[in-house]
C-alpha cells in the first residue's frame, strides 16, 4: 500500500485537476499497487470521493477504471470506485455513501470493501454476483 497526500501530487501525472488534487478534504488517501490514479473518473466521481473522505475519513482505493468489472459496470465509464474505508466500518461507509446525493450505486462486500458510483440507476447490494444477498432501488430520482 502506498499512502499520497494528494496535495503534494503533481495534478498532470494523476490527471486531475490541480484544485482537487490540492483539496484539504482528500489530504490523505491510498491506493493498492494496481490502482494508477485517478485521471480516468470523470468529475462527478471526483467530487463523489471528495463528499465521502469529507464525511467518512480516509480510504484505501483498490478500484478505478482499469481492471476486470462485471459487464456495463460504471467502473468503466469512470464513474466508480471500489474502496476500503480505514476510519468506519464498511457497513457505516456503505450507510453514508447512500445518503449523498451524488451517488447512484452502493454494494459492500464480504471482504470488506465498499463499492460506490455515480451512476444513473440507484442501487445497493451485498456481496458478489454469485452471492448476492440483497439488491434494491435506492430513493428513486
Amino acid at each position: 500500500m502506498r499512502k499520497v497526500a494528494l496535495a503534494a501530487l503533481s495534478a498532470a501525472c494523476w490527471s486531475v485537476s490541480p484544485s482537487f488534487a490540492a483539496d484539504t478534504h482528500l489530504a490523505m488517501i491510498s491506493f493498492q499497487p494496481q490502482v494508477k490514479g485517478l485521471g480516468c473518473l470523470k468529475p462527478e466521481a471526483l467530487g463523489m470521493i471528495k463528499e465521502l473522505t469529507a464525511k467518512i475519513g480516509p480510504i484505501q482505493i483498490t478500484s478505478t477504471c482499469g481492471g476486470r468489472h462485471a459487464r456495463n459496470s460504471q467502473h468503466y465509464r469512470g464513474n466508480a470506485i471500489d474502496f476500503r474505508p480505514l476510519a468506519t466500518s464498511p457497513r457505516n461507509a456503505a450507510a453514508v455513501a447512500k445518503k449523498i446525493e451524488s451517488v447512484g450505486g452502493v454494494g459492500s462486500y464480504s471482504n470488506g470493501l465498499v463499492h460506490v458510483d455515480v451512476g444513473d440507476r440507484e442501487i445497493a447490494w451485498y456481496g458478489h454476483k454469485r452471492s448476492r444477498r440483497l439488491a434494491y432501488a435506492g430513493r428513486g430520482r
